[in-house]
């Protein structure tokens, strides 16, 4: 899908990323965070062009973190709720 605006052509399209996440070979980063998504063994990175990989690994790492610990906060969210 091509951004217009900046004439750049995201990595993934939105509906390559829709059918991941529907099928389950991807996933957001967490319940409500939904402009990360695992994919690939990658991160990629919503934008209103497509999904864009997330190459630099000291990111990628901090997203590892991040939804490790968004996985506990959904956990807890869902614990509370029941």
């Amino acid at each position: 899908m091509t951004n217009t605006d900046a004439g750049m052509l995201a990595d993934l399209s939105h509906a390559a990323m829709g059918a991941a996440l529907a099928d389950g070979s991807a996933r957001h980063l967490s319940e409500t965070i939904r402009d990360f998504a695992r994919y690939r063994e990658s991160w990629w990175i919503y934008d209103r062009a497509g999904w864009w990989e997330v190459t630099r690994a000291d990111v990628a790492a901090g997203l590892d973190l991040m939804a490790a610990n968004m996985r506990l906060a959904d956990q807890a969210v869902r614990s509370s709720a029941s």
